[in-house]
């Protein structure tokens, strides 16, 4: 059972990851081009070039790129990445990769295009209009847009229009980061530990989520199994519990049966040896006889001789006939024979 929730977990990641069409690139991948493009152009537009060396445009590692444009002071990540990225799903229910790329460009040019100042500003609109062409290039036809705004040369931007009464959320985060900006040397490049942490998280980021899934996935079946085997060992312990149950109800009902035959047996033997006596003393004596008044005593002694005799026999007879009767009893009964009783002592 395990092995098969593995291989469906495993085919259902190649699924997943299998949805691009051969040739074309991955998802994260597209992202990471248009995200770049986009990042190093706002640098460009908000006056600080120096940053784009600080983004980490890895082919296909889209966490690497967040991680590096989260600290910026243009606040690029908090106003233009996470509202279109992390808080709405501009792609949803786009069937395709080329519908999806477009979706995201849309939403990203729109937020741009929302700036007040920046839609006062002809060059810095032109230069977004070049921006926008060149990502929906990449979304159609898969050109690389790269560096739009050194390729178009830009100006400096006009702080006086900057600093306009009605700015925009990113125009005024860009005025703020100005004024809190000390002169000072820009930085050149991210230093190598920086793009080692990078990409040390882009790593964790790509094994930690199949990881976990699997390891759900077991911690599932585990569960199951236990589960699984608690109910059959519960439902054995019923059936077991239930089967001595009735059993000694049997060996009560037969033991009670076995003492009600013994009595009865022991009674009928009591009885018998009752009529015995009975029939020996109520025995007419013979003609020839005398009577008991003109016996002599040595012929009384042989009289009760005989009888005590006669009795003897029948008793032992009785005794014979009395293992043979418990026997049946008990296999009546279902049980094991019980022991034969001592016999009543003889009073003759």
């Amino acid at each position: 059972m395990t092995f098969r929730f593995l291989l469906l977990s495993f085919l259902l990641l190649s699924a997943a990851r299998a949805q691009t069409p051969l040739g074309q690139p991955t998802l994260d991948e597209a992202k990471v081009q248009i995200w770049c493009a986009t990042v190093r152009w706002v640098y460009d537009d908000g006056g600080h070039p120096a940053l784009k060396a600080t983004v980490a445009c890895q082919p296909g590692n889209l966490v690497a790129l967040v991680a590096s444009i989260r600290p910026d002071s243009l606040r690029v990540y908090s106003l233009l990445y996470a509202p279109t990225e992390e808080k709405t799903n501009v792609i949803a229910g786009k069937k395709d990769h080329p519908a999806r790329l477009q979706a995201l460009v849309k939403a990203i040019v729109g937020k741009l295009k929302a700036s007040p100042a920046r839609r006062r500003d002809p060059a810095r609109m032109q230069r977004l209009a070049a921006l926008e062409k060149a990502l929906t290039d990449y979304a159609i036809s898969g050109t690389p847009p790269g560096d739009v705004a050194a390729a178009m040369l830009p100006e400096a931007p006009d702080t006086a229009l900057a600093a306009a009464p009605t700015p925009g959320a990113a125009e005024a985060a860009e005025a703020e980061s100005r004024t809190a900006e000390t002169p000072g040397p820009a930085p050149a490049t991210a230093t190598p530990a920086a793009r080692e942490a990078s990409t040390a998280a882009a790593l964790f980021g790509q094994f930690a989520a199949p990881a976990a899934l699997i390891l759900s996935i077991l911690a599932l079946v585990i569960f199951g199994v236990q589960r699984v085997s608690m109910a059959r060992w519960s439902r054995q312990q019923r059936r077991e519990t239930l089967v001595a149950r009735q059993a000694a109800a049997a060996a009560t009902a037969a033991a009670e049966g076995t003492h009600a035959a013994v009595a009865d047996t022991a009674a009928r033997l009591q009885r018998a040896e009752a009529l015995v006596r009975a029939a020996a003393d109520a025995a007419p004596a013979p003609a020839t006889t005398p009577s008991a008044a003109e016996l002599s005593p040595a012929q009384r002694l042989e009289v009760e001789r005989l009888v005590s005799q006669r009795v003897d026999e029948e008793l032992r007879w009785l005794r014979q006939q009395l293992p043979t009767l418990l026997a049946e009893t008990a296999q009546a009964a279902g049980g094991a024979p019980p022991e034969t009783p001592a016999p009543p002592a003889n009073n003759a």
